[in-house]
Parts: C-alpha cells; sequence; structure tokens
C-alpha cells in the first residue's frame, strides 16, 4: 500500500513539475520571413521598389522611424496594427490595444529578403512610448485568471500572425507587380527590348 502511495504521489510530482515548465516558458515569437530569388535581378531597382513601398504603399499606419541605407540596400520601418481582446467581465466591452511591429527589407546576392517581426503591445493608450514584447504579453494572458473565458493568449497570437502574413501579403504582392529590371539596366526598357 504504501508503494501505491509513493508512486501517486511521485506521479502527481512530476505532472506537477512538467505543468509549472510548461507554464514558465515563453511562447515562440511570432515572425513572417521570407527570401525571394530573383533571376537577374538589378539590387539597386528592388531597392528603389521597396523604398517606394515603404514609403507609399504601406498599410499599416502610422508608421515611424523609416529608415533607408543605399549603401546595404536596406529599408525598415515600424508599423502598427490593432488587436481586440475579450473583457475580462462577459458584459465588458472589447478591449482594443496598439500592436507594433518592424518590418526589414535587404537585397541579397540572389534577389531579397523580407521580414515582419518584433510585435511589441502597448498595453496602456496612456502611456503610448511603453510597449511589452508580445511573447511575454501572450504569456501574462495566459495566466490571467479570466482566460479560460476570453482566450485571449489565443486571439492575439491569431490577430499577429494574421498580421505579419497580410503585410508580407502585400509586399510580395506588389512586388510581383513591379517590372525586373536585369542587373546592370537601368530605367525603363526601349522599343528594341519590347520586341
Amino acid at each position: 500500500m504504501k508503494r501505491i502511495i509513493v508512486a501517486v504521489l511521485a506521479g502527481s510530482l512530476s505532472l506537477f513539475v512538467a505543468t509549472a515548465q510548461a507554464q514558465t516558458t515563453l511562447p515562440a515569437s511570432i515572425e513572417y520571413s521570407e527570401e525571394v530569388t530573383v533571376e537577374d535581378g538589378n539590387p539597386v531597382a528592388l531597392y528603389q521598389q521597396a523604398l517606394a513601398w515603404a514609403e507609399g504603399k504601406f498599410p499599416y499606419t502610422p508608421k515611424t522611424d523609416l529608415q533607408a541605407k543605399k549603401e546595404s540596400r536596406e529599408v525598415s520601418l515600424t508599423g502598427t496594427s490593432k488587436i481586440k481582446m475579450a473583457a475580462a467581465k462577459a458584459s465588458g466591452p472589447e478591449q482594443e490595444h496598439a500592436v507594433r511591429f518592424t518590418f526589414l527589407f535587404r537585397t541579397t546576392s540572389q534577389g531579397y529578403m523580407y521580414s515582419v517581426g518584433n510585435f511589441r503591445v502597448v498595453p496602456d493608450a496612456k502611456e503610448p512610448t511603453i510597449t511589452v514584447a508580445l511573447n511575454e504579453y501572450i504569456q501574462l494572458l495566459s495566466q490571467a485568471r479570466s482566460n479560460d473565458r476570453t482566450r485571449n493568449d489565443r486571439r492575439v497570437a491569431a490577430q499577429t500572425n494574421a498580421v505579419a502574413s497580410d503585410v508580407a501579403s502585400a509586399f510580395r504582392s506588389y512586388m510581383n507587380s513591379q517590372p525586373v529590371l536585369k542587373d546592370g539596366a537601368v530605367g525603363l526598357p526601349n522599343d528594341n527590348d519590347e520586341r
């Protein structure tokens, strides 16, 4: 009988330790990145196209910290989106928070790469300069008492995943719609090249 009780206690303790470890580990960060091969692509033209998109077509505003590095052919900026969460009380309204993220573009020897990541949540609209890393924020939500009902940790993860995917899709669509200039070519093709 003692052996059974010891075995049950040991099993319960190991489950408790595993659960405690699972709760203290942070969720994986949400990021979308892709490396695109462009045959005979002109790095200068690719850089200029990405910069034009960042300056005029970027869909998630307000945008800040736009940096264009012509020498290294890199473009980066910070975009803003909103996430909605269920209220802790069933009768309460949804809560909306700003989420900021980084878009990064650079040319490579084979084409270009871009990424959408480094998500940060603004937990208090009255303090817009204070942000919390997304994975830490999701961890805090998962530990909230009301999370069994609201599932805000999953809501926030799904919404930010959608933002990363949408930004990437908008950028890739824009780049695919642009003419490809062969390496060394500058400007538009002349009439002879179109035949």
